[in-house]
């Protein structure tokens, strides 16, 4: 049996070390794989199942650990990578834009305008035709998705209309605001990257 062990690492480590495995792997031989935290165990589940792999899992504690088996559907460069989101809404013609929120403003210069611009942004963003596919918030872009942001209305309209959001899980518990989220999905780097890497356009505000 091999052992792959991701403990202590973040994603996309995890992901990266199960597929480095899975092809080092004698065909039928058992691969291990040790997961120390919920979110890498989502993601590599994840990644298993859109693979149609066969898989077990069991709990130690704290640790979790999958057991899988390497058969003849082995993870090459043509199959699903995880974090690869849902395909997004594209827009009429093929044209897929993904908006990019860094910061709770925009612009630089005042920060009292660049938090009125910001609102402007997204209240105007609503009535682009079509909407955007996707919209993806890092660093201190993350608070404006906040319970108490001014564009919070904003988003959900969106959300309505189909425009999928992401936010930066390590953005998001660097600024201690996890539970003051209330739309959106959590989200890893490599997950917000496939999302920029897939857009047709990628506005910036």
């Amino acid at each position: 049996m091999k052992t792959v062990d991701t403990r202590g690492l973040t994603c996309p480590a995890p992901l990266i070390k199960t597929r480095q495995g899975l092809v080092e792997a004698a065909s039928g031989e058992d691969v291990e794989i040790l997961i120390d935290n919920p979110a890498s165990l989502s993601n590599v589940k994840r990644y298993l199942t859109d693979n149609r792999m066969d898989f077990t899992v069991r709990e130690e504690g704290s640790l979790s650990v999958i057991t899988v088996r390497r058969g003849e559907s082995e993870p090459d460069a043509n199959e699903t990578e995880y974090c690869t989101p849902e395909k997004a809404p594209v827009a009429a013609g093929g044209r897929k834009t993904v908006v990019a929120v860094t910061s709770d403003r925009m612009g630089s210069g005042d920060d009292e305008l660049g938090t009125k611009l910001m609102v402007s942004f997204f209240r105007t963003l609503v009535l682009l035709e079509p909407s955007p596919a996707a919209v993806v918030f890092y660093n201190a872009g993350v608070k404006m998705a906040m319970d108490d942001s001014p564009v919070l209305d904003h988003i959900r309209e969106l959300s309505e209309k189909g425009t999928s959001f992401y936010l930066c899980t390590t953005c998001i518990n660097h600024f201690g605001i996890r539970d003051r989220l209330p739309a959106g999905s959590f989200s890893d780097m490599y997950q917000i990257l496939n999302v920029l890497k897939d857009a047709d356009h990628i506005i910036r505000p």
